[in-house]
C-alpha cells in the first residue's frame, strides 16, 4: 500500500506550486487585456455581478486592496472607473495594437508587459499566502549598509514589522521630526539602502540593458522637453488654492478651437475640440517617432533590393485587415512553419516569391508599419476621441483629489518640489543615454548599476524634505496615509493559528526560525489540488516542482551575488556622468547624509565613502584594470531575482521565422535579440537595408559618391556599435542565469529552467478559481 504521506508535497514543492501558478495567472490575466470585453467580467470598480468571481482574480485583489483604497482615489465617482476609464480601455482593446510575432521583434510594450508581470506576482503571492510571522529577535538586530547580507536580511525583517509590528508608526511619527535619514533605526537605514540599489536595478536594466531601453528613453526625453516647467511652477506659487487649481486646469486641459467654442455654446454636440496642453505633448512625441519610422519605410520602397511595391502594398493592407484574419494567419504561419511574410502573400494577388534580402526587408518594412499605425492608434484613442474621455478623467481626478491637493499645498512649496523632480528627470535622462562610438574608435560607454545609485542618492534629499515637510505640517494628510499604510499591511497577514500564546512560544524555543519560502495560507488548498490529480500526473509534476526549486534558489542566489557586485563596484569611467553624479543637487532642498559607518566597519578594514563608489577605489588598480572592471561593470544587470523571471517571459515570446520557411523564433534567440536592437540606441539612424546614396533627408540632394562614402562608414561603425550592443545583452543574460546559447527548448525558455507545462495545463484553471473564490467579497 503506498504511503499517504509519500503521495504529498513537501513546503519547497508547495512554493515552488505556488510560484509557477502565480506567474502564470499574473501574465495570463495581462495578456487577456488585449481580446475586447476583458472588463465585463473583471469585477469592482467596473462591471460586476453578484457573487461571480473576477475574470481576472489577482490584478482585481491588488486594484481592489490597494489602489481603490488610496486618500481620495477611493473618493472618485463609480463614472470615473465604469465610463472614463472603462471607455479608454476598451477602445484600446478595440484597436488591436501589434503583436511581437508579426513585428519580427519585442517592442516596447512587451517589455513593459512582461516588467509588470514580473513585479506584480510578488505582491500577489504576499496577499493569498500571507507573510510569516518575525522572530523576536529581528527589532534588535544591527545591519551594515555595505553588507550584501545583511541588506537582503534588513529587508525581510522590515517587510516583517511592517506586516506585524509597529514600524509604520515609528517611521511616520520620526519623519515628521526629521528630514535626516541617519535618524531612522538601523533597519529603515538598511531597508532604504536596499531598496534605492534595487530601483536603480530596475533603471538601469529598463533604460540602458534593455533593447529598447534607449527608445523608451527616447520617447521620455521628448516629452520632458515639451512640458512647460517654468509655467507651471509659476502657477504652483499661487496663494489662493482654488485660484492655483483652476490656473493648472487651464494650463493642462483647456481647449482653444472653433469646436470648443461651438460646444460651449451649444450650437454643436461632441464636436472636435482640438487636443490640450496634455494630448499635444502625447500627440507630439508619437509623431516623431512616426516621422522616423516613415524615413525608415522610405528608404526601402526606394531601395533596389526592396519588395516588388504589389508585394509592399500586400503588407500594407495586412494593417487593415480584421483580427479574426490576423490570427488565421498567425495560426498559418506556426502551423505551417512559414514567415508571416510568406502566409501575408500567400492570401495576396502578389507573387510570393522573395530572395533572402528581399524578405530581410519585408520583415522590416512590415515591423515599421505595425509600429506606425500602433502610434496612430494610441493617438486617435487618447487624442482624438469624442467624447474626450482622457480629458474627463483628469478632471474628475482633480476634483476627487483637491482636498489633499489643499493639504499639500499648505505644507510645502510645491514649485520648488517640482523643480527637484525636474532637475532628477534631467540628471536620469543624461546618465541613461548610451555615447555614441567615439571619432577614435574606442567602445561606446555604458552607465553602470552604480551610476544609477549615485544618481538615487544624489537627489534622495529631494524626496527627504518632502515627506518630513508634509508630516509635520499637516496632520490630517499625515494620518491619511498612515491609516492606508496600515490597512495596507494588514492584507499580508497569515490567517491566526488557533493555538495559546504559551503553546507557540514553545514551538518557537524548539525549532529555529523558517528561512525557506512557504506556501503559507495557501498550502492546504494546494496540496488538496496536487492530491486529487490522478497519480500519473502527480508522478510527473513533483520532479518539476524540485526543478523549479532548484531553479529558484540559483536565481536568488545570483542576485545576492549581483547585489554583492554592486555595493562594492566603481562608478562610471564616463566623465561626464561622474561629474553629472559628483556635483551638488541644484535643488532648493539640502542633502541628508548618508547612513554613517559604524566602528566595527572602520575596525574590519572597510573603505570609506572617500574611496569610490560603495568603498570601492578605481585608483587602487591601474587605469587599464579600473577601465576593463568598468567596462564589464556597465554590462552587468543588478539584484533582483525578478529580472531573470521578466528576461524568461521575454525569451518565450514567439517571433515570426526569420526565412520564409523555418520554425518559429522566440524571444531571447540570437535573431530576434539583434532584431530588437534596430531602431534603439546606435540602431536608431540606420535600417537594415543597404547603401543607397540619398541622403535622410529626401529635399536636400546631396553628392552620391560623398553620401555613399558617409553611409558605408556610418553602417561599418554602426555594425561595430551592433555587435557591442548585442555583446552587452548577451552578457546581461548570462549573469541573471539566461542565455541565447542557453536556449535549446523548443518553447524559447531557459534550458536549465523545468518545463512547468504540465503544472500549469493541470492545475491553473484550478488555481484561477481558488483567486475568483477568495477575493470574490462582492
Amino acid at each position: 500500500m503506498v504511503d499517504e504521506a509519500s503521495q504529498q508535497l513537501n513546503e519547497t514543492q508547495l512554493y515552488a506550486l505556488l510560484d509557477i501558478l502565480t506567474q502564470e495567472e499574473v501574465y495570463a490575466e495581462i495578456r487577456d487585456f488585449r481580446h475586447p470585453g476583458a472588463l465585463k467580467e473583471y469585477g469592482p470598480p467596473f462591471e460586476a455581478k453578484d457573487g461571480q468571481p473576477s475574470s481576472s482574480p489577482s490584478l482585481q485583489t491588488l486594484l481592489s486592496d490597494f489602489i481603490l483604497n488610496l486618500p481620495s482615489l477611493r473618493n472618485v465617482s463609480k463614472d470615473f472607473w465604469q465610463s472614463h476609464i472603462a471607455s479608454i480601455i476598451e477602445d484600446f482593446e478595440k484597436a488591436e495594437l501589434s503583436e511581437s510575432y508579426d513585428k519580427g521583434h519585442l517592442g516596447i510594450r512587451k517589455t513593459l508587459a512582461t516588467a509588470i508581470s514580473a513585479l506584480v506576482e510578488y505582491p500577489v503571492r504576499g496577499v493569498f499566502a500571507g507573510f510569516d510571522e518575525p522572530d523576536a529577535g529581528s527589532k534588535d538586530r544591527k545591519y551594515d549598509t555595505r553588507n550584501a547580507n545583511d541588506l537582503q536580511l534588513a529587508f525581510r525583517d522590515f517587510m516583517h514589522q511592517i506586516v506585524y509590528g509597529d514600524i509604520i508608526d515609528d517611521m511616520f511619527q520620526k519623519t515628521a521630526e526629521t528630514d535626516r535619514l541617519a535618524d531612522h533605526k538601523p533597519i529603515v537605514q538598511a531597508t532604504h539602502e536596499f531598496g534605492l540599489v534595487n530601483l536603480a536595478s530596475f533603471m538601469h536594466y529598463t533604460l540602458v540593458l534593455s533593447p529598447k531601453g534607449q527608445s523608451l528613453l527616447g520617447l521620455i526625453d521628448h516629452a520632458n522637453k515639451l512640458v512647460p516647467y517654468t509655467l507651471i511652477r509659476q502657477t504652483f506659487k499661487i496663494g489662493n488654492v482654488a485660484s492655483m487649481i483652476n490656473a493648472m486646469m487651464k494650463v493642462v486641459l483647456a481647449k482653444m478651437s472653433m469646436g470648443s467654442v461651438t460646444n460651449w455654446m451649444g450650437w454643436t454636440s461632441d464636436a472636435n475640440e482640438g487636443m490640450n496642453l496634455l494630448q499635444n505633448i502625447i500627440w507630439t512625441v508619437l509623431q516623431w517617432d512616426i516621422r522616423d519610422l516613415r524615413s525608415r519605410a522610405s528608404k526601402i520602397e526606394k531601395s533596389k533590393e526592396s519588395p516588388k511595391k504589389d508585394q509592399l502594398d500586400a503588407f500594407k493592407g495586412y494593417l487593415q485587415k480584421s483580427r479574426e484574419e490576423h490570427e488565421m494567419l498567425r495560426e498559418s504561419s506556426k502551423n505551417n512553419s512559414m514567415s508571416i511574410i510568406h502566409a501575408i502573400l500567400g492570401t495576396s494577388d502578389a507573387e510570393a516569391s522573395l530572395n533572402a534580402t528581399q524578405h530581410r526587408l519585408a520583415l522590416e518594412y512590415l515591423a515599421i508599419q505595425l509600429s506606425i499605425r500602433d502610434r496612430e492608434q494610441i493617438i486617435n484613442v487618447l487624442c482624438r476621441a469624442q467624447p474626450d474621455r482622457l480629458t474627463e478623467a483628469v478632471r474628475n481626478l482633480v476634483a476627487a483629489y483637491e482636498p489633499m491637493i489643499r493639504a499639500v499645498h499648505n505644507a510645502v512649496d510645491l514649485s520648488e518640489t517640482l523643480y527637484d523632480f525636474e532637475v532628477f528627470l534631467r540628471d536620469m535622462i543624461k546618465i541613461a543615454k548610451v555615447s555614441e562610438r567615439s571619432c577614435r574608435g574606442q567602445p561606446s560607454q555604458r552607465p553602470t548599476v552604480g551610476d544609477f545609485v549615485q544618481l538615487l542618492k544624489k537627489h534622495q534629499s529631494s524626496s527627504h524634505k518632502f515627506l518630513h515637510q508634509c508630516a509635520k505640517n499637516d496632520e490630517d494628510l499625515t494620518g491619511w496615509f498612515h491609516d492606508y499604510a496600515r490597512t495596507a499591511a494588514a492584507h499580508f497577514r497569515r490567517q491566526p493559528f488557533q493555538v495559546s500564546v504559551e503553546e507557540k512560544v514553545a514551538v518557537e524555543e524548539q525549532e529555529p526560525r523558517r528561512t525557506t519560502p512557504s506556501a503559507g495560507d495557501l498550502a492546504d488548498t494546494l496540496q488538496s489540488l496536487y492530491v486529487s490529480l490522478p497519480p500519473s500526473k502527480k508522478a510527473s509534476i513533483s520532479p518539476i516542482l524540485d526543478q523549479h526549486a532548484r531553479h529558484l534558489q540559483k536565481l536568488h542566489t545570483a542576485s545576492g551575488a549581483r547585489l554583492l557586485a554592486v555595493v562594492t563596484s566603481p562608478s562610471s569611467s564616463s566623465s561626464s556622468i561622474s561629474k553629472l553624479n559628483s556635483s551638488s543637487n541644484p535643488g532648493s532642498r539640502t542633502a541628508s547624509p548618508a547612513p554613517q559607518l559604524s566602528r566595527s566597519d572602520s575596525a574590519s578594514g572597510t573603505p570609506t565613502s572617500k574611496s569610490g563608489l560603495f568603498g570601492y577605489s578605481a585608483k587602487s588598480r591601474s587605469p587599464a584594470a579600473a577601465k576593463t572592471q568598468l567596462d564589464v561593470a556597465a554590462a552587468k544587470p543588478g539584484p533582483g531575482a525578478y529580472l531573470a523571471r521578466w528576461q524568461g517571459l521575454l525569451d518565450a515570446t514567439p517571433i515570426t521565422p526569420a526565412e520564409q520557411f523555418g520554425s518559429v523564433r522566440y524571444g531571447g534567440e540570437t535573431s530576434a535579440v539583434k532584431a530588437s536592437l534596430v531602431g534603439s540606441g546606435a540602431q536608431s539612424k540606420r535600417s537594415s537595408l543597404p547603401s543607397t546614396g540619398a541622403g535622410d533627408d529626401p529635399e536636400k540632394p546631396t553628392s552620391t559618391r560623398s553620401a555613399n562614402a558617409k553611409i558605408h562608414d556610418a553602417d561599418k561603425d554602426d555594425d561595430d556599435d551592433e555587435e557591442d550592443v548585442f555583446h552587452d545583452v548577451c552578457e546581461r543574460l548570462d549573469e541573471i542565469g539566461l542565455s541565447p546559447e542557453q536556449k535549446q527548448r523548443k518553447d524559447g525558455k531557459d534550458a536549465n529552467a523545468a518545463d512547468v507545462t504540465p503544472v500549469v495545463e493541470a492545475l491553473l484553471p484550478a488555481f484561477r478559481q481558488l483567486l475568483g473564490k477568495r477575493s470574490c467579497d462582492w
